[in-house]
């Protein structure tokens, strides 16, 4: 009968993966099934308001000595008000139930952690390494309520393998992270709430509710062994985060070393004064269908970091083991975000992918030299997202071989200062082959799409921009577009349609539609270049010229655009600009000024129409 019972337990749970997904259960989930009738069950007998912490922890030493994978024990506490006044040790190959009560902490103590796995301090086996530690470890269900006074985590776990936490509650605290865990080897979180905790008052204090930590040094990950293992097997999924610094994430990192094989998904986020999920050298990692509700940033994905006293290139305790990807393998995806402003936050954007080409060297946390070079970003995809934003919408800073894929990025609820200098996606810092496609953008302060500051596109194509105060798409400051910018719509911009300008390339302009702009609808400037054509566009309604090249500009062809409704001249060459090509089979129509107009110090390689 038993084993029967076992089969049936794990049939059903198969089944409901095959309908949520794969990232709804995990295989340590189904193993845990099978041996779930067979655990030796100890149940907590506590009068109300009881202090548990001797009773939990005499239970969980019996278990020490005697639990096994194939013989595990759970530990129950009933439905309840308990109190705790020390640390419960977690030990290997038992589950913590507590489903129905609350645990809260009091005591005098400034710094206990709630619940700590025995590899931690004084429980801790000499020098534990890698994930051989603590293993097959549950808390399952639990409120656990944290004192302002005690200034350490409510859980903390390391060194370990197959940890799952489920249907469980954090509430308060006076640390800097309710949940911190490092060097673990198939971590789950899953059905748990993340609420009500304060952040400390410095702004660069980085507390995240749920932490992802890498052990390289005692003040960023205390009383473990320091040999930088990192994170790997993670799945955070279905938890909800509200009233909270930081969602979840890392802001430590170990140079040549990745958390790997990451899924984040389905989590909700509320009311998180900074970013709903930070990641620092993630490898192999997905973040997908969560919601972002009134928080002050989304998703920061970073391969460095904006500032280096957290980027460590060793450990203390042992050579760390590095991997060196030269891409992230990540995805973000099909996330709703709502972005409101925060004074706490460093900046309001949905969602930041961030690597570094670093110009000199430099000092990291360690006080070692971290080298120059390129930090990229490498191999993210950021497609189907959906953003309404009081800041940024998408941007990219020294991100390489990116994709920003149909996404819908709408600006609203702008105030002060915050009002300007907001993009709907902008790729910037040395970026490189960055992909722009099939993207809706609208309600922004500044630009639509910004390409700058050294970076590089291969295309902008097939996107819509709408409603824009200043340019729809606008190439500046020494980027380029390798291929072409092509495809898009472009309506409703106070500035202009196109803009190419100081110092800036791409390779063809066409097959665009552009309306009712505030100025030029095509605009190539300042010693900018069209390398291939201007073809096949639509311009309408502009409060200046339809096409124009101006201050030492160049252009391949002109030819079967169609112009109509221009205040101004339908094509325009002024100021030493060139077009090494023709002039020709474009349409105009209720144009003020002249259809094509040519300055004395320019030229025109080929035909002109007249």
């Amino acid at each position: 009968m038993k084993k029967k019972i076992q089969i049936l337990m794990v049939c059903l749970l198969v089944g409901l993966q095959c309908l949520l997904g794969p990232a709804q259960l995990t295989q340590m989930e189904v193993e845990a099934a099978q041996t779930a009738s067979k655990a030796t069950t100890i149940k907590i007998k506590a009068g109300k308001k009881s202090d548990i912490t001797k009773k939990v922890n005499e239970a969980m030493e019996k278990a020490r000595k005697k639990a096994t994978a194939s013989k595990p024990y759970k530990i129950v506490i009933p439905k309840g008000t308990y109190y705790i006044s020390g640390s419960i040790y977690l030990c290997s190959n038992v589950t913590l139930e507590a489903t129905g009560a609350t645990i809260k902490f009091r005591g005098n103590s400034r710094n206990t952690n709630m619940l700590l796995s025995d590899t931690i301090g004084s429980k801790s086996p000499a020098k534990t390494k890698g994930y051989k530690g603590c293993r097959n470890i549950t808390i399952s269900g639990g409120t656990y309520v944290g004192a302002k006074s005690n200034k350490s985590n409510l859980v903390k776990l390391a060194h370990g393998k197959n940890i799952t936490i489920k249907n469980a509650t954090f509430s308060g605290g006076g640390g800097i992270h309710q949940v911190e865990v490092c060097a673990i080897d198939g971590f789950t979180v899953t059905g748990c709430t993340f609420k009500d905790f304060k952040a400390g008052k410095s702004k660069s204090s980085r507390q995240e509710a749920l932490q992802l930590d890498v052990p390289v040094a005692e003040d960023i990950f205390a009383d473990v062994y320091q040999d930088g293992t990192m994170m790997k097997n993670v799945n955070i999924s279905n938890n909800t985060f509200s009233n909270v610094p930081r969602g979840l994430g890392s802001h430590s990192m170990l140079l040549g070393a990745f958390h790997e094989n990451i899924k984040i998904m389905y989590n909700t986020f509320t009311d998180v004064k900074e970013e709903a999920i930070v990641t620092a050298n993630y490898y192999n990692c997905e973040i997908a269908y969560n919601d972002v509700k009134n928080s002050g940033a989304g998703i920061i994905l970073q391969g460095f970091k904006t500032k280096t006293d957290s980027v460590y290139s060793t450990a203390e305790d042992a050579k760390p083991k590095k991997q060196n990807y030269k891409t992230l393998k990540t995805s973000i995806h099909d996330n709703q975000m709502q972005i409101v402003y925060s004074a706490s936050c460093d900046r309001a954007q949905g969602i930041y992918v961030y690597g570094c080409k670093l110009a000199k060297s430099c000092k990291g946390g360690d006080k070692k030299s971290i080298k120059k070079g390129n930090y990229y970003a490498a191999g993210v995809q950021v497609k189907n997202n959906t953003i309404t934003t009081a800041g940024h919408g998408i941007v990219l800073s020294g991100a390489k071989d990116c994709q920003v894929t149909g996404n819908i990025v709408r600006g609203k609820g702008f105030t002060g200062a915050n009002a300007v200098e907001n993009d709907g996606i902008s790729v910037r810092g040395y970026s490189q082959t960055v992909t722009i496609r099939q993207n809706q953008i609208s309600g922004m302060p500044r630009y639509g799409i910004l390409v700058r500051e050294n970076s590089g596109a291969t295309a902008i194509t097939d996107n819509k921009v709408e409603n824009v105060k200043d340019t729809g798409i606008e190439v500046y400051s020494n980027g380029q577009v390798t291929r072409e910018i092509a495809g898009n719509t472009v309506s409703k911009a106070g500035g202009n349609g196109i803009l190419i300008g100081n110092y800036a390339k791409a390779g063809s302009v066409k097959n665009n539609k552009i309306s009712q702009v505030g100025a030029h609808g095509i605009m190539v400037y300042d010693h900018s270049a069209v390398t291939g054509e201007i073809r096949g566009n639509s311009v309408m309604h502009t409060g200046k010229n339809g096409i124009i090249l101006n201050a030492a500009s160049k252009s391949g062809t002109i030819r079967e655009n169609t112009l109509s409704q221009i205040k101004q001249i339908g094509v325009r060459l002024y100021d030493k600009s060139q077009v090494t090509g023709d002039i020709t089979d474009n349409k105009f129509s209720a144009v003020t000024g002249r259809e094509v107009q040519i300055g004395n110090d320019c030229s025109v390689s080929g035909s002109v129409q007249e």
